[in-house]
């Protein structure tokens, strides 16, 4: 990088250092860090959406894709409309009329102590693999750009975000993915630009463009009918049971702003998506023409190489900080996530009932930080996956399911009887699901968008078997009553 680039990288963190200061949390409030107090404007928490769903496997994972000839990927976007329209329809107006700072708190007033214990569990587990994932796939850029390894540029995002999280929660996390998220579409928007005027000739490959996939394959990801039917119950799942991405909902002022928000997000993944793919697009046109012999054989390092050794001076710096946005985006929203649901679903309860507020301000920095190193053990593993793109969608979705089903008969059943037996629902029926879920990933071809169909589908099954069968059920609604942090 030269020197303008280090310049424009140093701006680049200078405001966000301004935004998380200037939006710290009181140091009395560990609601405040947790919900932002719920005074975030709409269209903050719509971009705050965007900044923790578009990754680093976004960034580097998606023009990969292309690049390799196949836009198919693009129909992942009926999936993601339809998903949230379903999260805005019924599960966000439940979370705010119960008014609860976790969504596992939802479950433990349905179901009870056990139940919510499991999800939480399944949660943690899973945002951890998944956003340690997204992070070493951040560091493969940032090593290119500043010449570093990539333990080392994972070890340099990590400490970065955990600073912003730690001093400012979910307010901080909100302001500075805005700030993020324009600053990647700034930068994504500049290196179309630049490889559209190094073309020579527009004509592109035959066959490398494929969009649209209606074979009836069950072992291919990315078909018409995956992405339709699959990746809708696939969102449904991510925006609707996972902490991480329905913390930043919780923070607009009320349900239906926060609707506003992640549906419009889902729309706004039609144009993103098509922004990343056209990048890799134009990528293998641009060394079709202009042959280049270090050019790296794995296609998920060819946008870094191509920013690092194409564009100009002060763009270099932007894009490097476009990459640095997305990755940070993710892991701070994980890091709060994390942190939050460990404080609210298992401290508060469990350890410290009655403790002053400030307290548990300590605890969710103390516990940030844990969760920090975790996030960068896996990330540091994830560095030699070559599919990244495809690991990082499908880790998560062997969980999802169990996660979906608890959740789905919660809000189906009327609130003044119990949704489900909590040990079955506890013991049996989420963890036979994701053991189902993991030995069809392992004895078939079953393509991972369908995992999370397969996965709900047991787990609610199981569920009904065990009220059929006379499983004690008790209303733990009315011992529920959680005091406010």
């Amino acid at each position: 990088m030269r020197a303008l680039d280090v310049l424009v990288l140093a701006g680049y963190f200078a405001a966000l250092a301004y935004i998380g200061w200037s939006s710290r949390v009181r140091e009395d409030n560990a609601r405040d860090m947790l919900v932002g107090d719920r005074q975030i404007p709409w269209w903050a928490v719509l971009l705050s959406v965007l900044g923790t769903e578009i990754s680093a496997l976004t960034f580097v994972g998606v023009p990969a894709f292309a690049y390799t000839g196949n836009w198919t990927y693009l129909q992942v976007t009926l999936g993601a409309i339809g998903g949230r329209y379903l999260v805005g329809r019924y599960f966000l107006p439940a979370f705010y009329r119960h008014n609860v700072v976790s969504i596992y708190e939802f479950l433990l007033r349905r179901y009870g102590p056990r139940t919510r214990n499991m999800a939480v569990l399944v949660f943690l587990f899973t945002r951890i693999l998944m956003s340690g994932v997204r992070l070493g796939a951040g560091a493969v850029i940032l090593h290119l750009a500043l010449g570093i390894s990539s333990t080392h540029a994972v070890w340099v995002l990590a400490a970065v975000g955990l600073v912003f999280c730690a001093a400012g929660g979910i307010r901080a996390v909100v302001w500075t993915e805005v700030m993020q998220v324009s600053v990647m579409l700034l930068g994504a928007l500049c290196a179309v630009l630049v490889l559209a005027g190094g073309l020579h000739s527009w004509e592109v490959p035959a066959g490398s463009m494929q969009v649209l996939d209606f074979r009836l394959e069950p072992g291919l990801e990315f078909t018409f009918w995956a992405c339709l039917l699959g990746t809708t119950l696939t969102n449904t799942a991510i925006f609707g049971t996972d902490y991480d991405m329905v913390q930043r909902m919780l923070t607009a002022k009320n349900s239906q702003q926060s609707r506003w928000a992640v549906f419009g997000s889902g729309l706004a993944e039609v144009p993103i998506c098509l922004l990343f793919l056209s990048i890799g697009t134009l990528l293998r046109l641009y060394y079709l023409q202009h042959p280049d012999p270090n050019l790296p054989s794995a296609a998920k390092e060819v946008f870094g190489y191509f920013i690092v050794h194409q564009l100009p001076a002060g763009l270099c710096g932007l894009l490097v900080a476009a990459v640095v946005s997305v990755v940070l985006s993710t892991y701070e929203s994980a890091l709060a996530a994390l942190a939050g649901s460990f404080v609210v679903d298992f401290y508060k309860p469990t350890l410290k009932p009655h403790a002053p507020p400030g307290h548990y301000l300590v605890v969710t920095r103390l516990a940030t930080v844990g969760f920090a190193l975790l996030l960068l053990v896996v990330a540091i593993q994830s560095q030699h996956i070559d599919q990244i793109l495809k690991f990082g969608l499908e880790v998560g979705t062997y969980f999802y399911g169990a996660l979906l089903a608890v959740f789905a008969i919660a809000l189906i059943q009327p609130e003044e009887r119990q949704a489900g037996p909590d040990l079955w629902t506890a013991v049996v029926a989420m963890p036979l699901s994701i053991v189902l879920v993991l030995w069809v990933k392992t004895h078939t071809s079953l393509a991972f968008p369908w995992f999370v169909s397969l996965g709900a589908v047991s787990a609610a099954s199981l569920i009904l078997l065990g009220r059929l069968f006379g499983q004690k059920s008790t209303n733990w609604s009315q011992y529920c009553e959680i005091e406010p942090l």
